[in-house]
């Protein structure tokens, strides 16, 4: 079990989260878990979490479900035991900074160049995507879906 700090300073603070997960290889699809892609699952807390934080947490894995799927072909669980926060100055896309810095780490990838700043003209924090892609599109599904962002 790991502990991943996310921290990042701005005028008015700043933002930061705790995670704590692990690792466990599988060659069953688990039980009560969202599947990220291939054999890549995420399994939640026993703690309820607000669905914006589950879908960002899915989100920061996916950034490197394709890697993951070609480290463990015989499938992979990332399971979370917590996601801490304050409650000040928090935006839920922390939980994928978070999610993603821990992946990181544990497996020693490079970074995906997802990021959060904060735009004092606007007094308010942007989420950039990087190399990411549209958060929650289907682009690698092969599903033809559309969305005006």
């Amino acid at each position: 079990m790991k502990t991943f700090r996310y921290r990042k300073r701005s005028p008015i603070g700043g933002l930061l989260a705790d995670i704590v997960a692990e690792v466990e290889t599988s060659v069953m699809e688990p039980r009560s878990s969202v599947q990220i892609q291939g054999k890549i699952w995420l399994a939640l807390p026993e703690s309820p979490l607000h669905w914006r934080d589950v879908a960002w947490l899915a989100y920061g894995l996916s950034l490197h479900s394709e890697r993951l799927n070609e480290m463990h072909p015989q499938g992979l669980i990332v399971k979370v035991h917590s996601l801490s926060f304050p409650l000040s100055d928090y935006v839920p896309e922390v939980a994928a900074l978070a999610m993603e810095g821990w992946v990181r780490e544990e497996f020693d990838l490079p970074a995906a160049g997802i990021d959060i700043e904060y735009d004092p003209e606007n007094s308010r924090y942007v989420f950039s995507l990087g190399n990411g892609g549209i958060p929650f599109s289907d682009e690698n599904s092969s599903v033809p879906v559309f969305h005006s962002w």
